[in-house]
């Protein structure tokens, strides 16, 4: 399984990285539950490459996602209320479903009504079922009085990822480790992870062609409201009737 984009309230912490020598790769935890639905909020800046980038400038939005993890069925989805940060705060709604056995993930455009079948090619990462051997431990730290702890794990993209034999590798941190699959980015992804193995927050830095669009990000995310469960997966998992009438196919070749 792999979400989709981007809260982290900016808050005055105390962090104090701890001394992990004898955990350098961290507690490599499963999250407790095969099914849950989890909110996520946070804040992206963008901007386009190119002539696109020179005419529009920098782009500013926050995104609310609701979120549904279904480990059990491998499949997600997430409904997004993105705001633009301009003049008039332009709201958009997408929703999103990554259905099991098939190669693409439904992009839809709620306020319009488009459909849109695009490869699975995030440049974000989906949460795993266990954190993956390809992020690298960074730090245990606390918030607080030392109340909430938690480990933060990283991974760097490059922008050419060299490939040996049949499998794409990057090196990090003094050895290779094997990404899941390909990612149309690269730069600086990292997540951080509590004790009791539930997500707490995620940031990524970079350049993205995801869905082919070009772009350079940087996004901070905030996960809260972890449930356990799913309630009406219904809400979540079904394509709308208008997508069967036209849909928008995006390719990484097209």
């Amino acid at each position: 399984m792999c979400v989709y984009r981007y809260l982290i309230l900016l808050v005055c912490i105390d962090v104090k990285v701890l001394d992990i020598s004898a955990q350098q790769q961290g507690n490599r935890c499963c999250l407790p539950d095969e099914q849950f639905s989890v909110l996520k909020g946070g804040v992206i800046a963008s901007t386009r490459t190119g002539f696109l980038g020179f005419v529009f400038g920098q782009t500013s939005l926050t995104e609310e996602h609701d979120s549904v993890y279904d480990f059990t069925n491998n499949r997600f989805a997430t409904f997004i209320t993105r705001t633009i940060i301009d003049p008039n705060y332009v709201e958009e709604h997408i929703q999103i479903i990554e259905e099991p056995g098939k190669d693409y993930v439904w992009v839809i455009d709620l306020d319009k009504q488009t459909c849109l079948q695009g490869e699975k090619d995030y440049y974000y990462f989906h949460l795993e079922r266990c954190i993956p051997d390809f992020l690298t431990h960074g730090s245990t730290y606390y918030l607080g009085n030392g109340e909430f702890f938690a480990d933060t794990y990283s991974v760097v993209i490059p922008k050419e990822t060299p490939t040996y034999g049949d499998k794409s590798e990057l090196f990090a941190d003094g050895y290779y480790v094997v990404l899941p699959r390909e990612y149309p980015a690269h730069g600086v992804y990292s997540i951080s992870i509590s004790q009791q193995c539930l997500p707490h927050s995620e940031t990524f830095i970079g350049h993205t062609n995801s869905w082919k669009v070009s772009q350079k990000v940087a996004s901070t995310m905030g996960f809260y409201n972890y449930t356990v469960g799913i309630e009406n997966p219904e809400k979540y998992f079904t394509v709308p009737d208008y997508c069967q009438i036209e849909v928008i196919k995006v390719d990484s070749t097209s």
